[in-house]
């Protein structure tokens, strides 16, 4: 038996598949299920056990990141990790198939998958990070549930104020002028005590009472209410009642959710660090600390803003190029909360309003101008937890100076290699239009032969024409 051993994980709701192969892909124990129990992880212990007993000094293991089902294997195994040769990585699960249709697999069973994943293991262990380079903290990952949660709420209200404006414009369209950037408190108020227009009507002073109604406003309701003539049931107004309490209710729970989350990590140094950079405040500070973690877990700030998806990508293929855009892959929550920190860093952040400006003058729209910032942003906050120290203006003037320089030395070894690489590529055939190409291509051909043209006075190293030879 070889001294490593690769175990795949295919992780499912109260129960999971193991197989353990080699580093040539040999499988060492077939396909077996455990449940996702104390005596199902107390079993699969001891098989570890059992392993290392046979010859195995190290065992590495992987789990697809499945939406919290993996949790507990993690877990379990991350709390082995510190007892030596054994370790344990979340994987992503479209690295995983990329594999399995690698190896064109035919047939996908749960046995199948898990051994997917122990290949992936052994035929790409650079690929795989351990978490041998930071500490997992408990604490982080109740902090993003918590987070995660609090979504919920609100992917919860705003299906509940798109449907309420649904039953308005069928029942109340005239109130709908108030709601074209969202359900205002005061509406919803209303809603709650007079969701009819007839019931608005009858009213005499029970509008003005509401929080939010001026005697205006309260007068210009009843006119609206007087011209609707649409007639509504009992049914629906105790429906359209009821969906505006909860929607109120559910407001305050966000809000007091939020609070509460806040004040568990206020305290947090990373969270003061950040805190104090402008554009950042205490609640995007806490969300930021809760996706990033452990700043370590990213070698550079290039792989976390691939890991975040706010890094630029595109397509090119053949005589085409295009798709230049922000690629929005991966968690979607840090996204989030850098648009909201970019739109305030726009304006009062020292080095993001030049940014901004130059963006702009340079032809990019509003949302494309403030990718730009939601990149610069993180690239701020890396250098941050990295070194430890807060955001200042005038170190990042100098490190953009430093990067400038370095980015045209970039530039011009970028050319060089591009114009070497396309000599590579035509060194059996010159480049020429005479092949059955595309209008395009033989545009660009073209263009880059007209580009290579010695100029006026410049010396070939060959014979001119009026030479006799």
């Amino acid at each position: 038996m070889e001294s490593k051993g690769f175990l795949g994980i295919d992780v499912s709701k109260g129960y999971s598949d193991f197989v353990l192969i080699d580093s040539q892909g040999q499988i060492i124990e077939k396909g077996f299920r455990l449940n996702d129990d104390s005596q199902g992880r107390k079993k699969l212990v001891q098989l570890i056990d059992e392993w290392k007993g046979k010859g195995l000094t190290e065992v590495f293991c992987g789990v697809e990141s499945t939406g919290g089902y993996e949790n507990n294997w993690h877990s379990l195994l991350k709390s082995l990790q510190s007892q030596g040769g054994l370790y344990v990585a979340r994987l992503n699960p479209k690295a995983v198939k990329a594999v399995s249709d690698a190896v064109l697999r035919r047939t996908i069973t749960d046995s199948v998958s898990a051994e997917n994943i122990a290949l992936y293991l052994a035929k790409f262990p650079e690929k795989v990070d351990y978490g041998l380079d930071y500490i997992y903290d408990e604490k982080y990952k109740d902090g993003r549930d918590h987070l995660t949660a609090i979504q919920m709420h609100i992917k919860q209200c705003t299906q509940l104020k798109n449907q309420l404006n649904m039953w308005l414009y069928g029942t109340f369209p005239e109130v709908l002028v108030y709601c074209r950037n969202g359900v205002p408190n005061w509406l919803l108020r209303m809603l709650e005590k007079y969701p009819t227009p007839e019931k608005v009507r009858n009213t005499v002073n029970g509008l003005s009472k509401i929080k939010g109604i001026s005697k205006e406003k309260a007068a210009s309701l009843k006119l609206k209410a007087k011209q609707n003539n649409q007639p509504v049931s009992n049914q629906m107004a105790h429906i359209i009642s009821v969906a505006a309490s909860e929607i109120l209710h559910k407001m305050q729970l966000i809000d007091g959710e939020e609070r509460y989350l806040e004040s568990l990590y206020k305290d947090n140094a990373k969270v003061k660090l950040l805190e104090e950079t402008p554009g950042i405040g205490l609640a995007s500070s806490v969300k930021i600390i809760l996706e990033i973690e452990d700043i370590n877990r990213f070698d550079s700030v290039k792989k976390m803003a691939s890991y975040f998806g706010v890094h630029p990508t595109f397509k090119q293929s053949g005589d085409g190029k295009w798709g230049s855009h922000m690629s929005k892959r991966g968690r979607g929550t840090l996204r989030a909360t850098l648009y909201m920190c970019a739109l305030s860093g726009m304006r009062h952040n020292p080095v993001l309003k030049p940014i901004y400006k130059r963006c702009r003058e340079n032809g990019m729209t509003h949302n494309q101008a403030i990718g730009v910032l939601m990149h610069k942003l993180l690239r701020m906050i890396y250098g941050i937890l990295k070194s430890g120290k807060p955001f200042d203006a005038d170190t990042d003037h100098e490190n953009q100076k430093k990067a400038n320089e370095k980015q045209e030395n970039q530039k011009q070894n970028l050319k060089e290699k591009t114009k070497e690489s396309k000599r590579k590529i035509y060194r059996y055939q010159s480049l020429e239009i005479s092949g059955p190409i595309s209008g395009r291509r033989a545009a660009k051909i073209k263009k880059q032969t007209a580009s290579q043209a010695p100029t006026m006075g410049e010396s070939t190293g060959l014979p001119s024409a009026e030479t006799k030879l």
